[in-house]
């Protein structure tokens, strides 16, 4: 499985790479065959707009598409790649998935960290707060390794893990202080 995985990411990253050149070349892939050309010319003028550019960089760049011998053989390439591209994006999103959920637990025990803290200073319990600020000020930096870990690349918690590591630095910097705790 993880030999397909790489092989879907490889594929994804050349159609991902074949697609930004594509669209800023003002120039149709050299070796096109004829049967490429004349097809995604016609794709343009189909319900979605392929671009042309984009369906002929695409199309020969994959094996199976180049030595198609009708517009069905490179259907069936086209439905081929797409099919990679999509097995990869649920490889992709499934890690996203496991590690939005090991954020999600450190965000559960930040939470509760923080709460405890909030009951504690009113009440005058500075020396019990810091700990639980302090325990609490690593859950952030937590999350973004999880999801660095994950392998997606992606961080959809990126401003929150920024925004709570602020503030959590700041409710630990004030405490220490009131608690009259030295800096480490």
């Amino acid at each position: 499985m993880a030999a397909n995985q790489h092989h879907y990411r490889s594929l994804l990253s050349l159609l991902l790479l074949l697609a930004a050149v594509g669209l800023s070349s003002g120039v149709a892939a050299v070796g096109a065959s004829y049967l490429i050309k004349s097809t995604c010319s016609a794709a343009t003028n189909s319900t979605w707009r392929t671009p042309y550019r984009f369906c002929v960089r695409t199309l020969s760049a994959d094996p199976a598409a180049a030595s198609a011998k009708d517009a069905r053989g490179l259907a069936t390439a086209a439905a081929n790649i797409t099919a990679g591209n999509v097995t990869s994006t649920v490889v992709i999103l499934n890690e996203l998935i496991d590690s939005l959920q090991n954020c999600l637990t450190m965000y559960k025990m930040m939470n509760g960290s923080v709460a405890g803290a909030v009951e504690d200073l009113p009440a005058g319990r500075v020396d019990e707060a810091w700990p639980k600020i302090n325990d609490a000020s690593y859950h952030p930096d937590f999350c973004e390794l999880a999801l660095m870990e994950g392998g997606t690349n992606k961080d959809p918690m990126r401003e929150e893990n920024v925004g709570n590591r602020m503030l959590i630095g700041m409710s630990y910097d004030l405490i220490q202080l009131v608690a009259k705790i030295p800096p480490r």
